[in-house]
């Protein structure tokens, strides 16, 4: 069985900062759970980089015997069979919702917004005001085409094999979408599982500047 190692990258410059973080209290519980040789943590603590490029640099030998989980440090997860799921993932790459196609001619393009609704997968639930509900996008399990990168797992030694990486022109967005698209190019499998998390967010950075100039220069790195 592969270890299972967590990298969150986190603007939050302190540990103690860093301990308010819902993926926290995620890191104590499965700390608790598996032990050091099934599960591990690296955090990249008041990060100024974009995640391409610090994500990219883990995709490297010294992990190539384990998995890479790239989560947002928003995230909670409540799964007791984390490592068990992930290394019996028929897929190199797997995360929790997704699309089995992708639409680039679209004028917005995020994973959900670039395909017919009847070619989502996965859930994913939400917290917000003390309230969870989930979003149930199809089959919770099954090969897709772009996944949400609020959580990337990688098995790191079948991706090594490929020069699929993350196309570092992103930073904070598109940055899930170029990865997969990149994935697809080479011929590695992604897919989604039925994997238990919160998310306390509503991912709506698409509300920003930032996401527009960010799906401006998507669209001419991806253009038809």
């Amino acid at each position: 069985m592969k270890k299972i190692i967590a990298i969150v990258c986190t603007l939050s410059k302190t540990i103690d900062e860093f301990q308010n973080k819902p993926i926290y209290r995620t890191l104590e519980k499965l700390h608790k759970l598996y032990t050091d040789s099934e599960f591990d943590v690296r955090i990249v603590k008041d990060n100024k980089k974009g995640l391409s490029e610090v994500y990219n640099s883990y995709l490297i030998e010294e992990y190539k015997n384990d998995i890479l989980v790239f989560m947002h440090d928003d995230l909670e997860i409540n799964d007791l069979f984390l490592v068990e799921k992930l290394n019996e993932s028929p897929y190199v790459v797997t995360g929790l919702a997704g699309s089995k196609t992708c639409d680039l001619s679209k004028n917005k393009l995020a994973w959900h917004l670039c395909c017919d609704r009847g070619d989502m997968m996965g859930e994913v639930s939400h917290k917000k005001d003390n309230f969870i509900w989930t979003s149930v996008f199809g089959p919770t399990s099954g090969r897709v085409l772009i996944i949400d990168g609020l959580f990337i797992s990688v098995n790191v030694s079948e991706l090594l094999k490929t020069e699929a990486r993350f196309n570092e022109k992103f930073k904070f967005h598109h940055y899930d979408m170029a990865f997969c698209l990149n994935c697809n190019k080479h011929k590695v499998k992604v897919g989604v599982l039925p994997i238990n998390v919160v998310h306390h967010g509503l991912g709506d950075s698409m509300m920003t500047q930032e996401w527009e100039n960010s799906n401006i220069i998507f669209k001419e790195e991806y253009k038809l």
